[in-house]
């Protein structure tokens, strides 16, 4: 998850505890919720189209 609120947290992960603190949600960094574990993670922000490219051709050097 990124930029969420505590009460999302909340209604979204009760069982992995209070809502861990955001570092810098803007540069892509994401909350992963794994058997009641979270841990911070890096991830690639692309748009749709980025994505629909990406998928039908992940060769694509614009991609």
């Amino acid at each position: 998850m990124a930029r969420f609120t505590a009460d999302t947290w909340q209604v979204l992960a009760p069982a992995a505890g209070p809502a861990p603190k955001q570092r810098h949600p803007q540069r892509g960094h994401f909350h992963v919720v794994q058997h009641g574990e979270v841990d911070e993670t890096q991830a690639i922000r692309m748009t749709d189209a980025d994505v629909v490219t990406w998928l039908t051709d992940p060769d694509d050097p614009a991609a």
